[in-house]
């Protein structure tokens, strides 16, 4: 595996464009959204994460979302999640490393991390019965749970 850094892919982006970016099969995959739903996790436990809006908001409650959690949190666990990736999915990470003029960030652990909070904060809110039924043209889930923001695969 080649350690070329590519361009930055938006967040919300689909699965299948990222992995034809990156050369990923379903196993790795699986083991980039595993970091990611650890690293998500550990975002949505504690109150230290939060942005100062969302810690002043009373209800705001754990677990905690992606637009309740600051930047500087995520970035921290982007950037933690990178330096403690397994063997598999270092050269994924590595894919994605760019530097900015004050700041090292990495958009393929971004994009997991997102994906991941994208899942768990809408599982629930899930159109049941025929108005969705799972249908992936309409915002619904892949097989591994990733949300496609309503874009045709």
């Amino acid at each position: 595996m080649s350690s070329v850094t590519l361009s930055p892919l938006a967040q919300s982006a689909d699965k299948q464009l990222l992995f034809a970016r990156l050369g990923l099969n379903e196993q790795v995959h699986k083991l980039l959204l595993g970091e990611a739903q650890a690293a998500r996790d550990r975002l949505s436990r504690s109150e230290h994460n939060l942005t100062d809006q969302s810690r002043a908001d009373p209800s705001v409650t754990a677990p905690y979302k992606w637009d309740e959690i600051s930047e500087t949190a995520k970035h921290y666990e982007i950037l933690t999640v990178v330096n403690n990736a397994g063997p598999q999915t270092r050269p994924y990470y590595g894919m994605g490393r760019y530097v900015t003029n004050v700041n090292e960030e990495n958009w393929v652990a971004r994009w997991y991390l997102w994906h991941s909070f994208r899942y768990r904060d809408n599982r629930d809110n899930r159109t049941r019965g025929a108005a969705n039924n799972g249908n992936r043209a309409y915002g619904g889930k892949d097989s591994d749970g990733l949300q496609h923001c309503g874009r045709l695969l």
